[in-house]
C-alpha cells in the first residue's frame, strides 16, 4: 500500500474564506445599490462618456504607474544600491502592480513577478522581499498621508465621519500628519528598520523617505483622479471626501484579496458617495476598471512574453522549432490564464440575455430542449475550465487534453445555445494556441485535476459570484415567481439563468467538498526492507556515510545494472535525496536525473541534502541552486598523534579514564545482538537529558536491526557499558566514522574525549586513511557584506542560535582533533522555494512537524 502524506494550510483556507465572505457581502450591497438600474442603461451611459474624459483618465493612469515606477526605483536604491538598473526596477514595479491589481493576492502575484525579474539580475530572496516591502510601504504611506491631509484641511468633506464634529475630524487629520513628521525625523536621525512578518526591512534616510512618500501621494492621487474624471460631475460634492472614500475602497479591495477588488471596490465607492441606483456611476466604475486595471495589463503581458522569448534568441536563430523551447517555461501560466478567461466568458455569457434575432434562426434549426441543455452545459463547461486552468499551471498532461476537449465542447455549446459565434471563435483560438505546446504539459502523475488550492477555490467562488450577480442585475426587472424555475420557452432567458446558476453553484459546492475530503496527498512507494543489491553496494563504498541506507527509513532508486543506487525520502512538497548517488559515477548521474524527472512529473521539488563538491556541476545542470549548509570534519590519520600540544586534552582524558576505572573495547558485530538491551538502556538515559527526540533520515537512531549491522565501540565501568558508538567502515580502508554516540550522564567528565581518542587510535592502527567526525551545521559560511543573503542569514543563526542548538560548541569540540574541514551542500530549487525546502528537510530530519518546534 502506498504511503500518503497530507498537507493543509489553515491560514490559507481562512484567508480564502475571508476573501469570499467579504466579496459575497459586497456583491449583495452592490445588488442592493443597483436595484433600479438595468444593464442596457449602464451600457448606454458608458457609450455616452465623452472621449476627452476617457483620454484624461488614460493620462492619469499613466501618471499613476509612473509614480509606481519611481518608488520602485527608490526601493531598489535603498535595498540593493547599484545591483539593478533603474529601467529594470521601473519595469518590475509597473509589471508587479499591474498583475497584482488584476489577479488579487497582491503579495503572491506581484511578489512572484518581481522575483522573476530581480532574480535574473542576481538578487537574493531576502533582498527581493526587502524591495517589495519598501514599495508597498510607499503606497500605504501615500494613502495615509492623503487621508490625513484631507481630514486636516477639509474636515467637512469627510462623509464617512459626518457624525463627528469638524474640530475632532481636523484634529485627527493633524495627528496623522504629526505622525508622519515624527516618522521623517526618526528615519533622518539614524539607520532605522522595521519588521514585517519576520522580515527585517531597513528604512531609507529622511530625504529618500520623503521622496517615497511623495511618490505614494502622486500614485494614489493620479489613480483617484482616473475615477474622478469618469464620474458624473454631481456625484462628488467634496474632493477630500472623495479621496477618503476612494482610499477606503482600495484598502478594502486589497484586504479581501479579491481579483482587482472585484465587487468590494464598487460597493464601497457607491456606499461612500451615496450614489445608489445610478446607472451612470456604475458605467463610470466599469470604465475605470477597464482603463486602470486591464488596459495596463495588455502591454505588460505582451512585454513579458517578448522578454521570455528573446531570452532564448540564440535557440530561435537555430530553428523555428526552438522557439517553442525558448518560450515553453512561460506556456503553462499563459495557458492557465487564457483557459481561465475562456471559462469566465462562458459563465458570464450564461448570465446574460441572448440575441432575439439569433434565437429566431436557432429555433428554425434546433429543438428547444437541445438549446436549453446547451445553455446549461456551456456554463458547466465554463466552471470546469476554471478548474482545469490550475492543473495546466501544474503542467498536467491530462489537463491539456481535458482543456482542449472542454474548449471545443464550449465552442459547440456557444453556437447551439444562441449562435454566439464570437465566444466560439475565442474558445477555438485558445485551442489553437495550446496545440503547438503539447510538450509543455508532461506530468502524468501528481495531484488530481480536480484538486485545487484554497486560494484558487476562493477565486473561483468570487468569479461565480460575479457571474451570478451579473445575471440578477440583467434580469432584475423580471418579476420573480416559483413558476420561473419550470418555464421552458424560446424567450425564457431568465428561467434558463436561474437553473444554470443553481447547477453551477451546486457543482462548485461539490468541488469544495471534494477538496476538503481529498486533500492533496503525496504518493510514494511503501517502505520495504533494504534490498540486497543496496547492501552489497554499501559494503563496496569507500564512503562510510552510505551506510545510513541500512537504517530502513528510505526509498531507493537502483540502476539497471545494480552498480549504483540513490536513497531518498519525501517530506511536504519535496523529494529529498540523502547525499549523492552511491556506486558507479556514470550510472549514479543517470539515477540523479531519473530522480529529478520523477519528482518533476509529480510536481514536487527536487532536493539533494548533504551533497559533496564532486556532484555540484550535475546539480547545477539540473537547474538547482547550491546552498552551503555547513562543514564536515575529517581527520587525516596518516600523521595523527596524541603527542602534540593541541591534543593534550585527549592525553589527559586517557589518564583520567584509567583512574576512573573506564575501559575501551571494540565489540564485533556478531557479538552486538546480546548486548542490545544494555546499549538501549544507555541510549535511553542519554535521550532523557536531550530534547527534541531522535533525529532521522541523515542520522541513525536506535534500532536493533540497524545497530546489529556494525561493530560497536564500548566504554565500560565496573563491567557495565556506560558509553558506546557504532563504527561505520568504508571499503578499501578509506575512511571510518561513527553514527550513534550515546553515554550515561555524570559517569566521567572525560567520557567523550576518551571514547574519541581510543576510536581514532584504533582506526589508525587498522590502517584507515581518514576518520569522519561528522558535520558542523552552518559552520564556515561566508560572513561578508557582499556574500549571498543565505550565507549572511546562516552566519547570524550560527552566531546567535546557541539557545536552540550548540553550533559553535559542536564545531569547537571537533576542532580540537585537528581536522580538515570540507564543505557540505544542499542542492534545491532556488528563490521562493528555498524556505519551503528548508522546512521540508527539517521536518524529515526531525521525524515530524511537531518535533521541529521542540528544543
Amino acid at each position: 500500500m502506498a504511503q500518503q502524506q497530507h498537507r493543509i494550510n489553515v491560514r490559507t483556507i481562512l484567508t480564502g474564506v475571508f476573501a469570499v465572505a467579504v466579496t459575497v457581502f459586497s456583491f449583495y450591497l452592490l445588488h442592493h445599490f443597483a436595484e433600479d438600474v438595468s444593464l442596457a442603461e449602464v451600457v448606454r451611459d458608458i457609450r455616452q462618456t465623452p472621449t476627452s474624459h476617457v483620454l484624461l483618465a488614460v493620462l492619469a493612469t499613466a501618471v499613476s504607474f509612473t509614480a509606481i515606477a519611481f518608488y520602485e526605483i527608490l526601493a531598489v536604491r535603498t535595498a540593493a544600491p547599484g545591483r539593478v538598473s533603474y529601467l529594470t526596477a521601473s519595469w518590475a514595479g509597473v509589471a508587479g502592480f499591474a498583475v497584482s491589481d488584476v489577479a488579487g493576492f497582491h503579495v503572491l502575484t506581484g511578489g512572484a513577478l518581481r522575483y522573476r525579474v530581480y532574480s535574473q539580475k542576481g538578487l537574493e530572496v531576502p533582498l527581493i522581499g526587502h524591495i517589495v516591502a519598501l514599495a508597498w510601504l510607499s503606497l500605504w504611506l501615500g494613502m495615509a498621508f492623503t487621508i490625513g491631509t484631507a481630514l486636516a484641511l477639509f474636515p467637512d468633506g469627510a462623509l464617512i465621519l459626518k457624525n463627528l464634529p469638524a474640530g475632532a475630524i481636523r484634529t485627527l487629520g493633524f495627528v496623522v500628519l504629526g505622525l508622519f513628521a515624527i516618522f521623517l525625523i526618526w528615519v533622518a536621525t539614524g539607520q532605522r528598520a522595521i519588521t514585517l512578518r519576520g522580515l527585517r526591512v531597513g528604512l531609507p534616510g529622511g530625504g529618500t523617505s520623503a521622496l517615497m512618500l511623495l511618490a505614494g501621494v502622486v500614485d494614489i492621487g493620479a489613480s483617484a483622479a482616473t475615477l474622478y474624471i469618469l464620474l458624473p460631475a454631481d456625484t462628488v460634492n467634496s474632493l477630500s471626501g472623495f479621496f477618503i472614500v476612494y482610499i477606503s475602497a482600495v484598502i478594502l479591495g486589497a484586504i479581501s484579496h479579491s481579483p482587482g477588488g472585484l465587487g468590494v471596490f464598487e460597493a464601497t465607492i457607491m456606499a461612500g458617495l451615496g450614489v445608489a441606483g445610478r446607472s451612470d456611476v456604475l458605467g463610470a466604475l466599469l470604465l475605470y476598471r477597464f482603463i486602470y486595471y486591464f488596459l495596463p495589463l495588455v502591454p505588460v503581458s505582451l512585454t513579458l512574453l517578448f522578454l521570455e522569448v528573446t531570452r532564448g534568441q540564440r535557440a530561435i536563430r537555430q530553428s523555428i522549432r526552438e522557439i517553442g523551447r525558448a518560450s515553453e517555461p512561460l506556456v503553462p501560466p499563459i495557458a492557465a490564464g487564457v483557459t481561465f478567461i475562456g471559462g469566465l466568458v462562458l459563465l458570464l455569457s450564461g448570465s446574460l440575455p441572448e440575441s432575439a434575432d439569433r434565437h429566431e434562426w436557432i429555433r428554425s434549426v434546433l429543438p428547444l430542449p437541445f438549446v436549453e441543455s446547451s445553455h446549461l452545459l456551456a456554463s458547466l463547461v465554463g466552471l470546469a475550465l476554471l478548474v482545469v486552468a490550475q492543473a495546466l499551471l501544474r503542467r498536467r498532461e491530462s489537463a491539456f487534453y481535458l482543456a482542449v476537449l472542454l474548449l471545443g465542447a464550449g465552442a459547440g455549446f456557444a453556437l447551439t445555445k444562441g449562435l454566439d459565434y464570437v465566444e466560439a471563435v475565442l474558445l477555438l483560438a485558445i485551442v489553437l494556441f495550446l496545440l503547438p505546446f503539447r510538450s509543455a504539459f508532461y506530468r502524468k502523475s501528481g495531484a488530481s485535476v480536480l484538486t485545487v488550492t484554497p486560494a484558487w477555490l476562493s477565486v473561483m467562488v468570487i468569479t461565480v459570484a460575479a457571474a451570478v450577480w451579473l445575471g440578477f442585475f440583467a434580469y432584475r426587472h423580471v418579476e420573480y415567481s416559483n413558476q420561473l424555475w419550470w418555464e421552458f420557452s424560446w424567450n425564457g432567458d431568465a428561467p434558463r439563468f436561474l437553473r444554470t446558476s443553481v447547477a453551477v453553484v451546486a457543482a462548485l459546492f461539490a468541488l469544495g467538498l471534494y477538496m476538503l475530503l481529498n486533500r492533496r496527498a503525496i504518493q510514494v512507494p511503501a517502505l520495504e526492507p533494504v534490498p540486497d543489491n543496496v547492501r552489497k553496494l554499501v559494503a563496496q563504498s569507500p564512503d562510510p556515510d552510505s551506510t545510513i541506507a541500512l537504517l530502513g527509513d528510505k526509498h531507493f532508486l537502483v540502476s539497471e545494472d545494480e552498480s549504483a543506487f540513490l536513497m531518498y525520502g519525501v517530506s511536504g512538497g519535496s523529494f529529498i535525496a540523502k547525499g549523492d548517488p552511491v556506486g558507479n559515477r556514470q550510472e549514479g548521474e543517470a539515477l540523479a536525473w531519473r530522480f529529478r524527472e520523477m519528482a518533476d512529473e509529480g510536481g514536487y521539488r527536487t532536493v539533494f541534502y548533504s551533497a559533496k563538491s564532486d556532484f555540484l556541476p550535475l546539480y547545477l545542470d539540473m537547474g538547482l541552486s547550491i546552498l552551503k549548509i555547513g562543514e564536515v570534519a575529517r581527520v587525516d590519520l596518516s600523521d595523527f598523534t596524541l603527542d602534540v600540544p593541541q591534543h593534550k586534552d585527549m592525553r589527559y582524558a586517557r589518564r583520567r579514564a584509567e583512574k576512573d576505572g573506564l575501559s575501551f573495547a571494540i565489540v564485533p558485530k556478531q557479538e552486538v545482538p546480546p548486548l542490545l538491551p544494555e546499549l538501549r538502556q544507555v541510549s535511553d538515559e542519554w535521550l532523557a537529558i536531550k530534547t527534541g527526540g531522535e533525529k532521522r533520515f541523515a542520522l541513525g537512531y536506535f534500532k536493533d536491526d540497524y545497530i546489529s549491522c556494525f561493530d560497536c565501540a564500548v566504554v565500560r565501568k565496573d563491567g557495565e557499558v556506560v558509553a558506546f558508538a557504532n563504527i561505520l567502515r568504508g571499503a578499501q580502508k578509506n575512511e571510518m566514522s561513527i553514527d550513534l554516540m550515546r553515554y550515561r550522564p555524570k559517569v566521567s567528565p572525560v567520557m567523550m574525549d576518551f571514547l574519541f581518542a581510543e576510536i581514532l587510535l584504533d582506526a589508525q592502527a587498522e590502517g584507515y586513511k581518514w576518520f569522519d567526525l561528522g558535520a558542523a551545521p552552518l559552520a564556515g559560511l561566508a560572513d561578508h557584506p557582499l556574500a549571498t543573503s543565505w550565507n549572511r542569514i546562516g552566519t547570524m543563526i550560527y552566531q546567535h542560535g546557541e539557545e536552540f542548538y550548540h553550533f559553535e560548541g559542536l564545531r569547537a569540540f571537533k576542532e580540537k582533533f585537528g581536522p580538515v574541514w570540507s564543505p557540505n551542500y544542499l542542492a534545491c530549487p532556488g528563490g521562493l522555494a528555498v524556505p519551503k525546502v528548508l522546512i521540508d528537510v527539517t521536518t524529515l530530519l526531525s521525524g515530524g512537524t511537531m518535533k521541529v518546534v521542540r528544543r
